[in-house]
């Protein structure tokens, strides 16, 4: 049995390893996922990020360009129709300097208008010219002097709104929160990088950022800055958000098996204590039936085989032997039944009002009768009550085996005192001994059903069944009892009865 139990909590503790490295692995594999994927995101974003922050500074150029080209003091929009190339013909000059001139022709579907002077066409065509320069030149990353003076305004334009992190900040924040991300980050800026990897960088820095965005390039004008990455530290947050519910799922399912694993090594050796506890009840109460039948038989013996029934005195006699250890025997077979029917709780109790101090002074008085070592009784009732409701052959059998236990374990000489207090709703008799007494570690087992303390006393008898019966009739009227005891110095037994 011992040999099996080891191999079972072996393989319950090996059973739960598993599941828990299992479950481990499996978190641990899923939070790598999580983090490949929070990567991605964000060099997503950022990909979309600079390209919309450049879209914004060509945006604004191109505003500016259109304000430009309507300023008459600056530029001259002049156009004709292209017979040639059936085509409309547009000429941009420069009003401080009329050599200055750029012609095209345009696809669009402007059509010439008849009058030189359309203000509404030359919006229209100022518009169309602004957005050709921002298509064709300024995503180009290049400028064209179509004049000297358009040239240099476009160039001033492109310096003024160069790349800057601070336009680019927002942009980036509201990217990541479409992508259900909200963490900090910050930039970092370079004259040269690479857009490719990023394993040239400094192990300080990726040891506080592990997450580092790849490198995009800047088109900034000035000679620093050119590449710019987007540095965030530990995702964390991000992904047991998106696998908190994986993660509660997994400790449920291992908190689960874990408890259900304890739970059954638990009731394993709850059993296996309980089958010792019975074994040793029943080579107990084996050894207690073979004494009454065994004297009974020799006493039968003695009457049937020695002439003893010529003897009146020596039948007399031995049927009174044999009278005594059958009611014994009796006794014996009714404890064993009767504490049954109480741990099933299939047994009625009929309360009725009982003098107690009548009850416990009977008691008392027969238990003097049967004592086998002398013993002194103390009786004291201070609690100002008379007369408590219980059934009354109950309260018989719960008073004696307390007092029948406080005898048995004390010394040669024994001294009981029984105490009646009143407490909130109960009477209480505290019933003290000075014997044995109980180690602090076996009291929360002595009312367990066959539980018996570890004694050096062997001579004395006993199932482990008194205690167990006295707790079910207690509880049964709705009572309570609780034990107090220090190991050599006796115990202190309290039974309290609902008033």
């Amino acid at each position: 049995m011992k040999k099996n139990t080891g191999y079972l909590l072996s393989l319950c503790i090996a059973a739960v390893t598993g599941v828990l490295v299992l479950q481990l692995y499996w978190i641990r594999s899923y939070y790598e996922v999580n983090k490949a994927t929070f990567e991605k995101e964000v060099n997503l974003a950022m990909e979309d990020a600079v390209k919309k922050e450049f879209d914004i500074r060509c945006d604004s150029i191109e505003q500016h360009v259109y304000k430009m080209l309507l300023d008459t003091n600056e530029i001259a929009l002049t156009w004709r129709y292209d017979q040639k190339h059936k085509a409309p013909m547009f000429t941009v000059s420069n009003k401080h300097d009329l050599k200055q001139s750029n012609s095209f022709r345009t696809d669009s579907l402007l059509q010439v208008p008849t009058s030189a002077t359309d203000l509404v066409f030359k919006q229209k065509l100022a518009r169309h010219f602004a957005r050709q320069i921002r298509n064709d030149d300024l995503m180009g990353h290049f400028v064209l002097f179509y004049t000297q003076n358009l040239g240099k305004f476009i160039t001033d334009e492109t310096n003024k709104y160069d790349f800057d992190t601070t336009r680019l900040r927002p942009v980036l924040k509201q990217l990541l929160a479409d992508r259900d991300i909200h963490m900090p980050f910050t930039f970092y800026l370079r004259i040269k990088d690479s857009t490719v990897n990023k394993s040239h960088l400094s192990p300080s820095l990726t040891a506080k950022y592990p997450v580092i965005s790849k490198a995009f390039i800047t088109y900034k004008k000035s000679k620093t800055d050119h590449y710019v990455r987007a540095l965030f530290e530990a995702p964390s947050p991000y992904i047991w958000s998106h696998m908190g519910l994986l993660f509660a799922g997994s400790v449920f399912l291992i908190g689960g098996v874990a408890f259900s694993m304890f739970y059954l090594l638990r009731s394993l050796f709850q059993e296996k204590k309980i089958s010792a506890i019975k074994n040793d009840f029943i080579s107990n109460i084996t050894h207690e039936f073979k004494t009454p039948i065994a004297t009974v038989s020799a006493a039968v013996e003695a009457l049937t085989s020695f002439d003893v029934l010529d003897d009146r005195e020596k039948t007399q006699r031995y049927l009174h032997h044999s009278k005594n250890e059958l009611n014994r025997l009796a006794t014996l077979v009714d404890k064993v039944l009767n504490i049954s029917l109480y741990e099933n709780q299939q047994f009625d109790i009929r309360p009725e009002e009982l003098n107690v101090d009548e009850m416990i002074n009977a008691i008392l008085n027969e238990s003097s009768l049967v004592v086998t070592k002398p013993v002194k009784f103390n009786y004291m009732n201070n609690s100002g009550v008379a007369t408590i409701f219980a059934d009354k052959v109950y309260f018989q059998h719960t008073i004696s085996n307390v007092i029948d236990n406080s005898i048995k374990y004390s010394d040669k000489q024994a001294e009981i005192t029984v105490d009646c207090k009143l407490r909130p709703g109960h009477f209480v008799i505290a019933v003290k001994d000075k014997g044995a007494g109980i180690s602090t570690e076996h009291l929360p087992y002595i009312f367990e059903k066959f539980y018996r303390v570890p004694s050096k006393q062997h001579h004395i008898k006993g199932h482990g069944l008194g205690l167990s019966y006295v707790k079910s009739i207690i509880e049964k009227h709705h009572g309570w009892c609780k034990m107090e005891s220090e190991f050599g110095k006796g115990s202190t037994l309290y039974l309290a009865w609902p008033l």
